[in-house]
Order: structure tokens, then C-alpha cells, then sequence
């Protein structure tokens, strides 16, 4: 079913990356939005993501593509914003373990089979494009990757929100009318009846009751990163060793995020503060001649995986008028993934780039 001339009010439940994308690329082709968050928009998952652009760390060949067309939508984005917004540095991918290894090897061949670009560089190419950088472990080889890079998520989603209406509520469930139309039932007891719904809420998609459907619950690790003040630059690029990702957050400031250290937040093993304190001691021991190293940000969120790890994208057949918008690549393929979205709600028509990932795939494992 395709939108008629006159516009029709899609609302938007979730006011993060994804979401904000969806309800950009929507009001341009004509529809009345609105975005809905529980929380502040963005509050969550969005500010919690290391947002490293990249399509390198994909194997599986549909996800590897649609990463790599999620990169590409993003020099639209560095047209339109700048380099405030996105920088396309290029990522290193440190191997100092065997296991670490085979990744950046099965890594570089999955770029390089698919025309994305990857190579295993020289420690000497490596030491010469990030000076600063001392590792406490030989490097059994270095991956790089010099498509990837990183953005800054809040900057994107306030574009894609410029000139909408956010609502800060929650909602708890969604049910098609006789009347052809959806009902949102909030939790302050209030409803309003809307045209579709896209949802966008992340870890809590499955959270909203759809009386006419049984959902499929993925997964909510914790993202953790943190921001730190730097008395230089301390990187170029993006880099990725097994105990630390880093790369550049603006002059004179960097990102840091571990993945065993998100699985100690996750687990109630640390406090924020004390997994702070973890991030940043790694950091000052690889990078021991550049002075202190001082916390500017702490962020914390859900990182929401759909049930198979890969994103679910689209309409629902058990659910009129309704569509779903989850990834946990979220930053990487928000743009793209809004905007085609939009262009299936718009027009009817699905991007054969999506037809791995529709959410009627997790209706037909139940």
C-alpha cells in the first residue's frame, strides 16, 4: 500500500539515530511525523555508540552489503554537514593474539573479495600514521581499512530531526482500527489514532504490546564509551586492539570503548565509574608521552540486537500499518536504512537490499 497525495501522519516511536532518519526521510516525501521518545531523544543507545562508520567488520555477505552501502550513504551526510560531522579517517584493526589474528585476517580477504578495501599493513605503515600509540603487546599484524571512519551521532540525528515535533512519551501498545488506521495507547492513559507507526524504540521494540501479533525479543547488551579531554590529539584514525577501541571525538579529544568492558556494565560487575577508570588507565599505557588523560563524558545504553544479530527492517504481515526499525549497526546504517524504509512506505516498494532482513522472519521462527 503506497501513501495517496494527501499527506498521511506517520508517527515515529523512538527519537534515536534510526528513528530520527525514518521521520527525516519521511516529512521530505510528504508525510506529517511525529517522533515519540520515552526519554530524551537520542538519550540512550545513540549517545552510548562508539559510531565507528565502517563496512570491515561484516563477513556474512548480505549484512557486508549492507554495511558497505551504509558507509557510502554517509558521504551524502559529510557533504551536507561537514567534517563536524563524519570523517572518513580510516580504521586499524590490531591483532595481538592469535584469535584477534584470524579475525583481521578473515576481515581483510571478506573487504578485499567484495571490492570494499582492506590490506594487512607493516608495524612500521602502522607506527607512521599513529606516532603516539605504544602497545603493551606485539602486534601480530595490523588490518586497515582506509574506507571506515566515525561519526557523531548526535550531530546527524539533530539534522535528521531539524523542523519535527518530538513528544516525550511512552508507549505501551499498538493495535489496528476497524477504521483502517493505528492506535498508540500511552502509558499517561492517553491514545491517538495515526496513519502507521514505525518503530524505532531499540531494546524496547519488543516491549510494546501488539495485541494482533507475537514479537520476537532480541538481546540488550550495555554500550559503554567514554569521552576524554587530551592534552594533544592522540590518534588520526579509528583503532581497534583487543583491550581498547579509540578513535578521535573532535581537537584534542578521543572515544574510548571496550567490548569486555561493556560485558562488565552489562553484568553488574562495575560501576560507570569504575569501568571509566578501566578505559582510561588503557589508554594512558598506550599512550604514556602525551600527559593526562581526563574524563569529559561518560555514556551508557542499551545496545539492541535483533534475535539473529541482524537487522529487521520493514512492514510486519500480521500487523497492518506497521514496520519495524532495529539494528544494532545502528550509527553505520541509520541513513541508509531511514531512507529506504521511507521509500517502502512512500512508494510500496522494497529495496532488494532489505529482503534478508524483514521482521516477518522472526514471526516465522516462533
Amino acid at each position: 500500500m503506497t501513501i495517496t497525495s494527501v499527506p498521511e501522519h506517520i508517527t515515529v516511536l523512538g527519537a534515536g539515530i534510526l528513528g530520527a532518519a525514518a521521520a527525516h526521510h519521511l516529512s521530505r516525501r510528504g508525510a506529517r511525523v511525529t517522533v515519540v521518545d520515552a526519554q530524551a531523544p537520542g538519550y540512550r543507545s545513540t549517545t552510548a555508540s562508539f559510531a565507528c562508520v565502517n563496512g570491515s567488520a561484516k563477513i556474512e555477505p548480505a549484512l557486508a552489503a549492507l554495511n558497505d552501502r551504509g558507509v557510502a550513504e554517509y558521504h551524502d551526510i559529510s557533504a551536507a554537514l561537514g567534517d563536524a560531522a563524519v570523517r572518513f579517517t580510516g580504521q586499524h584493526f590490531v591483532a595481538t593474539d592469535p584469535d584477534s589474528l584470524r579475525v583481521a585476517e578473515q576481515r581483510v580477504n571478506a573487504a578485499r573479495a567484495r571490492g570494499y578495501g582492506g590490506e594487512l599493513v607493516s608495524g612500521a605503515a602502522f607506527r607512521e600514521r599513529e606516532p603516539r600509540l605504544r602497545l603493551d603487546t606485539a602486534a601480530f599484524a595490523v588490518a586497515w581499512f582506509h574506507a571506515d571512519g566515525w561519526a557523531d551521532p548526535d550531530a546527524i540525528r539533530r539534522h535528521f530531526l531539524t523542523g519535527l515535533q518530538v513528544q516525550r512519551r511512552r508507549a505501551t501498545s499498538i493495535t489496528p482500527t476497524t477504521s483502517g488506521r493505528v492506535r498508540i495507547d500511552f502509558d499517561d492513559g492517553d491514545s491517538v489514532d495515526t496513519d502507521r507507526v514505525v518503530n524505532a524504540t531499540g531494546a524496547g521494540v519488543a516491549d510494546i504490546r501488539i495485541p494482533a501479533a507475537r514479537a520476537a525479543r532480541g538481546t540488550a547488551s550495555s554500550g559503554f564509551v567514554v569521552s576524554v579531554d587530551t592534552p594533544v590529539d592522540l590518534v588520526s584514525t579509528v583503532i581497534r586492539t583487543p583491550r581498547l577501541g579509540i578513535r578521535p571525538d573532535g581537537p584534542n579529544r578521543a572515544l574510548l570503548h571496550s567490548h569486555d568492558v561493556d560485558g562488565m556494565i552489562t553484568r553488574g560487575e562495575a560501576t560507570t565509574h569504575t569501568a571509566a577508570d578501566v578505559l582510561v588507565d588503557r589508554a594512558r599505557r598506550m599512550f604514556p608521552d602525551t600527559g593526562d588523560i581526563e574524563i569529559r563524558r561518560i555514556a551508557v545504553g542499551p545496545r539492541p540486537t535483533p534475535p539473529d544479530g541482524a537487522p529487521s527492517v520493514g512492514a510486519r504481515a500480521d500487523v497492518a500499518r506497521y514496520y519495524e526499525l532495529s539494528a544494532h549497526s545502528g550509527v553505520t546504517l541509520a541513513p541508509l536504512l531511514g531512507r529506504l524504509l521511507a521509500e517502502e512506505i512512500v512508494t510500496g516498494t522494497t529495496d532488494p537490499l532489505l529482503a534478508p532482513f524483514r521482521p516477518d522472519r522472526f514471526r516465522e521462527a516462533l
